[in-house]
C-alpha cells in the first residue's frame, strides 16, 4: 500500500495524467510538463543535443504528443521500440536534436556521447531497481 501511494505521487508530480484515477483525469495541466515545453525550444535554438530520460513510458508519450504539436523532431526508445539501431542512429547522425528514452531501455549500456545536455523527467527512486 505505502509503495503504491510512493507510486502515485511520484506519477501525479510528473503529470496528473499517469494516475489512474478518476479524479487525476480531470487535470489537464501539468506544471513541470509546461516548464520542459518552455526550456526546451531554447535549448534547441542554442544548438543543444539533448537525450530526455522517464521512468514511464506513458510520460514518455505525453511528451512526444507535445512535441509533435510543436513540430519539434525526434527519436525515441523504449522497450516498445522495434528498431533499436534506427532511433539511435536518427540521433547519433544529428537527424534530430532530442531523444526521448525510457530509463529501462537505455539507462545501462547506451553511450551517445553527441549529446550535451541530459534531462531525466523523473530519476529512479528505488535503489534496487537500479541494481538490476
Amino acid at each position: 500500500t505505502i509503495l503504491d501511494a510512493l507510486l502515485k505521487l511520484r506519477q501525479v508530480c510528473c503529470d496528473p495524467r499517469l494516475v489512474k484515477l478518476e479524479r487525476a483525469k480531470k487535470v489537464k495541466c501539468s506544471a513541470k510538463l509546461e516548464w520542459l515545453m518552455e526550456m526546451l525550444p531554447k535549448q534547441l535554438e542554442e544548438g543543444r543535443r539533448i537525450l530526455l530520460f522517464s521512468q514511464f513510458t506513458s510520460m514518455l508519450s505525453l511528451i512526444e504528443t507535445e512535441l509533435k504539436q510543436r513540430g519539434i523532431d525526434y527519436s525515441k526508445l523504449t522497450g516498445q521500440t522495434r528498431k533499436r539501431d534506427d532511433a539511435i542512429q536518427r540521433f547519433r547522425e544529428g537527424e534530430v536534436s532530442v531523444f526521448l528514452i525510457s530509463l529501462k531501455a537505455g539507462g545501462t549500456g547506451l553511450n551517445l556521447v553527441e549529446a550535451d545536455t541530459v534531462i531525466i523527467y523523473d530519476p529512479w527512486w528505488n535503489p534496487a531497481v537500479e541494481a538490476l
